[in-house]
């Protein structure tokens, strides 16, 4: 971060200048020239803007305009000649079409009023941003990974340019429930700790992070800004926007986190970093899509620190989240899911259980068994108690000892005889005998479920849906809309 803190102590350029030009006047005498517009922090996403001068100034013979920009992908700025205005009003469109975007620094304008026989007046305005040129943002898939320690698989990589075929870094991003989690790794078989020359102490990675993906050029609030040094403790830094008289600074503050973390060094292999911002940063829930750039602080072979960026080259575009990438979210894969493997799971079963059920039930179903030899005495047996129970099924408290009283059976006997014969103990037998009577009388007439009912034993007709259900897995009313006879 050094190199980036000594750049921002060169944006007030203007104050050095208006200060050499006008030394000796500019306290004695009243500020009559100032700007209307633009104004400092103002942003334009279009190819040209006005410049309005407010001139209190008598004698007024001319106002020269000059600017300070940044050419693309250069860290030094350049200050050329806007014009002249030499009558009211005092305005002048300046077309920017030839400009890159003027990003984080922003634009400075100094306006210098020339008075017959006075000194010169001067007024200027920072941080003039320009937007007008459409950038082509990258966008990265955040896959899914339940343990911050484990990193995918590299289909999702990125790589940086380090210009050094000897060396190569890549870095990953994935999320779980609880962070998001920032990989890099670094190759440098020249890579060790104590080698002189080499300033390892200002080597680490910077995370940008723009979660609400405002594109603001500069850092607007809620942008965080992490650095992850090779060795210490990770820190955050935070900037505010102070302006003042037609100044625009961005003053950084730094603080320690405490977030998950680990920096491995390897002697003559590189190093690596791993950082998880949590979830709490976000508000509670790490958004679908967020702005992000990584960059690397890399010490060169002459020890010096070389900024390596995945988006943007120069200071002022790799810290501006007007051009960051897009990071979107992966879905969870199915099998990640705990909501659905509870669900799946269970259902799955259920089905199980169900099928296992049809398979006894269909196995239980009312009819001769022949997995075992029946004599004739016995088939003639359960025949009379099958009239019996056919001829009394209306009676609603038919009970086996009826039954077995007129079969001659005892009642113990008698239902074992039907458990052989069907699978069923004799009131679910009775039960089932009922609803294939109550099946014929729902297929032939339209008298009501209760009447039926009624005339087929069953004490209620809820009794008698409830075994419709159990024995034919419909209902009274399904089975009539279905196989009633027109």
């Amino acid at each position: 971060m050094r190199l980036f803190k000594l750049k921002l102590t060169t944006l007030p350029l203007f104050a050095v200048l208006a200060v050499a030009c006008a030394a000796s006047v500019v306290r004695a005498q009243s500020n009559c020239i100032s700007f209307e517009a633009p104004l400092a922090g103002s942003v334009f996403s279009t190819p040209s803007c006005t410049i309005a001068l407010r001139v209190d100034c008598p004698n007024v013979t001319r106002v020269d305009l000059q600017a300070r920009y940044f050419p693309e992908g250069s860290d030094s700025a350049l200050i050329v000649s806007l014009g002249t205005i030499t009558r009211p009003p005092f305005k002048l469109v300046w077309n920017t079409h030839n400009l890159p975007n003027q990003l984080f620094a922003g634009v400075g304008i100094l306006a210098e009023a020339l008075i017959s026989g006075e000194a010169p007046r001067i007024a200027r305005q920072e941080g003039i941003f320009l937007t007008h040129s459409p950038v082509a943002r990258k966008t990265v898939p955040v896959p899914y990974s339940p343990s911050s320690v484990k990193v995918a698989k590299e289909t999702h990589a990125q790589s940086f340019s380090l210009g050094d075929p000897r060396r190569s870094a890549k870095s990953m991003v994935v999320w779980n429930e609880r962070e998001l989690v920032v990989h890099v790794t670094v190759n440098d078989p020249s890579f060790y700790t104590n080698q002189p020359g080499r300033n390892n102490a200002e080597a680490g990675l910077e995370i940008l992070i723009d979660p609400a993906r405002g594109r603001a050029p500069y850092p607007a609030e809620g942008t965080m800004y992490f650095t992850v040094p090779l060795s210490g403790s990770p820190f955050r830094t935070d900037y505010r926007v102070e302006k003042d008289d037609g100044t625009f600074r961005l003053v950084p503050q730094s603080s320690r986190v405490a977030y998950p973390h680990h920096v491995g060094l390897g002697e003559f292999r590189g190093y690596n970093f791993r950082f998880a911002v949590p979830r709490e940063s976000f508000g509670g829930r790490i958004p679908d899509t967020i702005g992000l750039n990584l960059v690397l602080n890399v010490p060169d072979d002459d020890g010096r620190i070389q900024k390596i960026s995945l988006a943007g080259s120069s200071v002022y575009e790799i810290y501006s989240p007007f051009i960051w990438s897009d990071y979107y979210r992966l879905s969870k894969p199915l099998l990640m899911n705990a909501a659905l493997q509870w669900i799946v799971f269970p259902a799955a079963g259920f089905l199980l259980a169900l099928l296992i059920y049809a398979l006894i039930s269909k196995l239980r179903r009312p009819q001769l068994l022949s997995s075992f030899e029946r004599t004739e005495e016995e088939r003639i047996a359960f025949e009379r108690v099958n009239n019996i129970i056919e001829r009394e099924l209306v009676r609603a408290d038919l009970k086996i000892d009826y039954v077995a009283h007129n079969c001659g059976m005892e009642p113990q006997a008698l239902s074992n005889l039907i458990k052989r014969n069907t699978g069923f103990t004799f009131i679910n037998y009775l039960l089932f005998c009922r609803t294939e009577v109550a099946k014929e009388r729902l297929r032939s007439s339209r008298s009501s479920e209760k009447s039926i009912a009624d005339l087929c034993g069953f004490s209620s007709a809820l009794e008698m849906e409830k075994c419709f259900i159990k024995f034919h897995r419909t209902t009274p009313y399904k089975f009539r809309t279905q196989q009633q006879v027109a």
